[in-house]
């Protein structure tokens, strides 16, 4: 499932004053969850109808709470009961960086973990998971130490640094040999503080501009390949839900992140998403157990990367892309990618009918795709293709 990031909380800045736009923003993206801020609701009752317009949008809230003590756990189920959204309550953020929990470092480690009874306690009484806080450093969740018994879910921060999202990783290697910087390596650092649990990505995505000369950040042409890729293999590598940092360009914020621009306006990125979940939405899903479909990639190597999925009226999904960089995120400029032509083959029965071909703008281009035999000759680049399969 995907979600966004946003700050309505921050009420001075641009989440505070354009709030219908926003909404409408988020229906238009197509995702159900977000993740913002806690908030006394006594002090904002702003803030509690604007949730609770987004509660009848179908849309609910992860609430991050700070490292405060002093909180009311009253005050935090008030909440709940007000806004109607509450999906979850997450222990304070980035503890072992951010100053604002004790100070950082092993301190505010052990500070965030010291509150999880109590925020435990709210979470039950709700109803509803409490998430483990997320950590920036490596080694932070072998010193946090083992949450299960309070925590029923872990959250991960997975940024790539301008590196493509099935990046294999940049930085030293991890008991199971994988390294920094890959969705592989956080799943194992999941695995430290919250074993058997499952995990959902917190935070992830690109600061990204129309074009760039800095380091580390990537053109929006390139954004608009890797978010949906970013989306679809933390599907793969089984992340319960995925939140992309953020909704808009906020300065406050660090601007670039935004999937909008400030004026509102949506990035290339934005659209990718878009188009990715309008096409594999599948409203009547909830209840549906997908069966399984004969099919074989004949051809390519190993930087072709798929993923099926089945919706409830029978017909299946398949996207393809070439799992490569395109963006030297040090040296600043492009890298090249060869297409590579591949055939899906499947079994009787079933059939190729169209395949939905993502550009670099965000936008899909759709057109027929046919077989030959019972074989579908496609040619695969780093921009997703989504081929539509159903039964004859």
């Amino acid at each position: 499932m995907a979600g966004v990031v946003t700050h309505f909380n921050y009420t001075d800045t641009v989440y505070g004053s354009n709030f219908p736009q926003l909404l409408q923003a988020l229906q238009n993206l197509g995702v159900h969850h977000i993740r913002d801020g806690y908030f006394d609701p006594n002090q904002y009752p702003q803030l509690v109808q604007e949730h609770q317009q987004l509660q009848a949008a179908g849309i609910r809230t992860t609430y991050v709470m700070p490292y405060d003590p002093t909180i009311l756990m009253s005050s935090v189920e008030q909440l709940a009961y007000q806004t109607g959204d509450m999906d979850g309550i997450e222990s304070p953020n980035e503890c072992d960086i951010l100053s604002n929990c004790g100070g950082g470092g092993l301190t505010g480690i052990l500070d965030a973990v010291a509150w999880l009874p109590t925020l435990q306690t709210a979470a039950q009484d709700l109803n509803v998971p409490l998430v483990a806080p997320a950590f920036s450093n490596w080694g932070s969740t072998a010193l946090a130490g083992n949450l299960n018994q309070w925590v029923n879910l872990n959250s991960l921060h997975l940024y790539f640094g301008g590196r493509n999202p099935g990046s294999p990783g940049w930085g030293s290697f991890d008991a199971q040999g994988n390294s920094y910087g890959s969705f592989a390596f956080w799943l194992d650092q999941a695995a430290i503080d919250t074993p058997g649990l499952p995990s959902e990505i917190g935070e992830t995505g690109y600061m990204s501009f129309p074009s760039t000369s800095t380091p580390y950040t990537v053109p929006e042409s390139v954004a608009a390949s890797y978010v949906p890729r970013t989306m679809l293999l933390a599907f793969k590598n089984g992340y319960d839900k995925t939140f992309f940092y953020q909704l808009i360009d906020e300065p406050t914020s660090l601007a670039g992140y935004g999937l909008l621009n400030s004026d509102f306006s949506p990035k290339p990125p934005f659209i990718a998403l878009q188009n990715l979940l309008s096409l594999l939405s599948d409203p009547g899903g909830s209840n549906f157990t997908p069966g399984s479909l004969p099919i074989q990639i004949l051809g390519g190597d190993s930087n072709v990367n798929q993923l099926l999925l089945q919706k409830s009226d029978g017909s299946y999904w398949l996207a393809i892309w070439l799992e490569e960089p395109s963006w030297d995120p040090a040296n600043v400029v492009s890298l090249p990618v060869t297409p590579e032509n591949i055939g899906i083959q499947l079994g009787s029965g079933y059939a190729t009918t169209t395949d939905y071909q993502f550009n670099n703008t965000g936008n899909v281009v759709a057109f027929n795709q046919p077989m030959i035999g019972n074989i579908a000759p496609l040619t695969v680049t780093d921009q997703v293709s989504i081929i539509q399969i159903i039964p004859q």
